[in-house]
């Protein structure tokens, strides 16, 4: 199959070249709708503090990710010019949740309006990985930040999951990293909002079966922090079998790269037709693959023959490619793709990327899970959770089947 991918919100709004980028590469491409901010539904969150629905009501802001001004009016924008892609059911605009109507209350139950995720398991994650000052540091870049023209009125105002609740003090204020308190403060509420976003998202995409698309320049350092501690995680648990081979499949390094100048220049009418048959027998191979090497990880009983029969693998999803990327030659198509992160970095500019680099693991949720929570100590301590998630992961759907890569850290952070 070739899968469906959601390209993750950032302050500023999708470019056409982020749509036809990710038109080239998944079967259906999904985009945010712009009212869709918030980490969970508001009229949820009394009840995930109390750990009871005993009712749900609208408490304004939860966690949002911001905005610039104008955002809605450019989204708009690029949409209409999008619109073959929707008519032919390729893009779609969707929400995560149904939001309620202001003032709409419930009693003794709360509607969540269809959010998928488990809303004590996000707030829990949210609430520890804001506590921490890599993961806040991860997700913020001083100059470019700074800069961005977000509404005033919304970027001071109180969020609510970010305040003290119970016998929990805040969440703690970014370390100063600029010259004046206030902008210290602005980073911070940036970090927050992608760091819920952040979480939000991929959870999204683990509960209905999509690839996480995730803009390198705002999700980027947070992927990579989040897959090192899961790395740390499934290290410490090494001296298992069953954790040391899913650790096996975060080797297999997959990217994709075109030139962007020769992307521009194509019409969406002129990108679907170059939606082939080519491009979807590369894509299924390309799944092949990576199925391939999840198995075996967990069937190689030594590393040399996983390494052996990967590697075999990998030779004949190359050759799988090729037709691909004779057709695609005028967009300078590259397909990287072998054993180790040394492999792919070599004559590659990362400015042509395609798409964030793909690689399996159990389920992305795993992945948050180890790196999120238990991975921040970094100690053994987390090991009886990582068996319980071992007990349960049968039950796990293994979603787009797709991990956090460090090749995130291997992009240029802009100044």
């Amino acid at each position: 199959m070739i899968y469906d991918a959601l390209l993750a919100p950032q302050e500023r709004p999708l470019s056409l070249r982020d749509i036809k980028r990710a038109l080239l590469t998944y079967d259906k491409v999904i985009v945010v709708d712009p009212s869709d901010r918030d980490l969970m539904p508001s009229n949820a969150f009394m009840s995930v503090v109390m750990g009871v629905p005993l009712f749900g009501v609208d408490i304004g802001p939860v966690r949002p990710m911001y905005k610039v001004v104008g955002y809605d009016d450019a989204f708009q924008m690029v949409m209409d010019a999008c619109r073959t892609a929707e008519i032919q059911g390729v893009l779609e605009v969707c929400s995560t949740y149904l939001k309620q109507d202001p003032g709409f209350m419930t009693i003794g139950s709360v509607d969540t309006g269809g959010y998928p995720l488990n809303l004590g398991f996000v707030f829990g994650l949210y609430r520890t990985i804001a506590s921490n000052q890599a993961f806040l540091r991860s997700a913020v870049a001083s100059a470019t930040d700074l800069a961005l023209d977000l509404p005033q009125d919304e970027i001071s105002s109180i969020c609510r999951a970010d305040g003290g609740i119970n016998d929990e003090p805040p969440l703690p204020l970014l370390d100063p990293v600029s010259p004046d308190a206030e902008s210290d403060v602005r980073l911070t509420q940036i970090a927050r909002g992608r760091l819920g976003a952040f979480i939000k998202y991929v959870g999204y995409c683990e509960a209905k079966n999509l690839v996480p698309v995730l803009p390198s320049e705002v999700y980027g350092s947070v992927a990579a922090h989040m897959l090192s501690n899961a790395r740390d995680a499934l290290a410490a648990a090494s001296d298992e079998p069953f954790w040391g081979n899913r650790n096996r499949v975060l080797e297999l390094c997959h990217e994709e790269f075109l030139m962007d100048e020769c992307l521009d220049e194509l019409s969406i009418p002129e990108v679907l037709r170059l939606r082939t048959k080519a491009w979807g027998k590369q894509a299924e191979a390309r799944e092949r693959l990576f199925e391939g090497v999840f198995l075996l990880a967990e069937e190689a009983s030594k590393r040399a023959d996983f390494e052996a029969q990967a590697r075999n693998l990998i030779e004949g999803y190359r050759k799988s490619s090729d037709e691909l990327i004779r057709e695609r030659a005028k967009l300078g198509l590259e397909i990287k793709c072998d054993l180790g992160i040394a492999a792919l970095s070599g004559g590659v500019t990362l400015a042509g990327l395609m798409s964030q680099l793909q690689s399996p693991v159990a389920s992305v949720g795993l992945t948050l899970a180890a790196g999120g929570i238990w991975a921040l100590e970094k100690t053994k301590s987390y090991l009886p959770a990582l068996k319980e998630l071992q007990a349960g992961e049968k039950e796990m759907k293994r979603g787009a089947g797709f991990a956090l890569h460090d090749f995130y850290s291997r992009l240029p952070r802009k100044a």
